[in-house]
């Protein structure tokens, strides 16, 4: 979520498995050039902007005929003390007409069945629930749709949040998570027009 360094978007297939099945589909027939794809080719591949702890990421996507631009907002989160980020999260959408998810990466010692609660606080009435996706080696995904309400509560947040998850021993492990600069992370990401 070191907690200024967001997801990397080589993760964005943990996020959108619809991503990387596009890319990875095999070889593709050259297509002729045209000028949309001339215009592409000279964007940038990825922007990022840091917004204090949360950082925008925008990635080019698609192909050439039909090029894709994919952003979202995203922090990792790293206690002190361990040589690695515990939690990875990021907040986006494959589409304009899509709602927007909260995605988060987290260790592979988790209890199942069981959710991801992401909250406020003890006194938080309503933490956002993210059920499990899936575990690869190394992380395990959960995702739920993020809310407007939930948004607005969380951008005039002044104290941290937090994720709970339980491990594989059925223990409620929480990580913290910096709200500093989620609001101006997601002003920006609406610019975007995603």
């Amino acid at each position: 979520m070191a907690a200024r360094i967001g997801l990397p978007m080589a993760l964005a297939g943990l996020l959108h498995p619809s991503w990387v099945g596009a890319a990875s589909s095999g070889p593709q027939p050259a297509a002729k050039p045209t000028q949309g794809a001339a215009t592409a080719a000279t964007e940038p591949g990825m922007t990022t902007a840091s917004f204090d702890d949360w950082m925008l990421r925008c990635q080019r996507a698609g192909t050439p005929e039909k090029p894709v631009r994919l952003c979202e907002v995203a922090e990792t989160v790293q206690l002190q003390g361990q040589p690695g980020p515990i939690a990875r999260v990021a907040i986006g959408r494959l589409s304009k007409s899509d709602p927007l998810r909260f995605t988060v990466l987290l260790p592979p010692n988790v209890s199942f069945p069981s959710v991801i609660r992401v909250g406020l606080g003890d006194k938080d009435p309503a933490p956002l629930e993210l059920a499990w996706r899936r575990c690869l080696p190394g992380t395990c995904v959960g995702e739920a749709e993020i809310h407007d309400e939930t948004l607005k509560l969380w951008r005039s947040a002044t104290e941290p949040g937090r994720i709970v998850f339980k491990d594989s021993g059925n223990r409620d492990i929480v990580v913290p998570l910096s709200m500093k600069g989620l609001a101006p992370a997601l002003d920006a990401l609406a610019k975007e027009g995603i």
